[in-house]
């Protein structure tokens, strides 16, 4: 039974990491990794959303297009330059 809830409380910090590295909400990370068990491993790999993938509305159509787009994908209009220096790791 220790061995169970051991392993349980592993799966739970395994989803805690993997929470983390993608940038989310560490207690869903624990919950997921809590609910899931054994599946948390897989939460670890999994691609998903991370901080690089922003994306920002078009001010002509409204839709989503990619940070660093300088024309919408949807209507064709110009984007005004956007501040991707904030999703840019900085190099010292």
């Amino acid at each position: 039974m220790f061995i169970l809830i051991a392993l349980w409380l592993l799966f739970a910090l395994i989803g805690l990491a993997a929470a983390q590295k993608k940038g989310f909400s560490p207690v869903a990370g624990v919950l997921g990794g809590l609910l899931l068990g054994p599946l948390s491993v897989l939460m670890f790999f999994v691609s998903g959303v991370t901080r690089n993938d922003r994306n920002r509305k078009c001010p002509h159509c409204a839709e989503f297009v990619k940070a660093e787009a300088t024309v919408c994908k949807h209507c064709h209009h110009e984007l005004p330059p956007a501040l991707i220096e904030q999703y840019k790791p900085s190099i010292r």
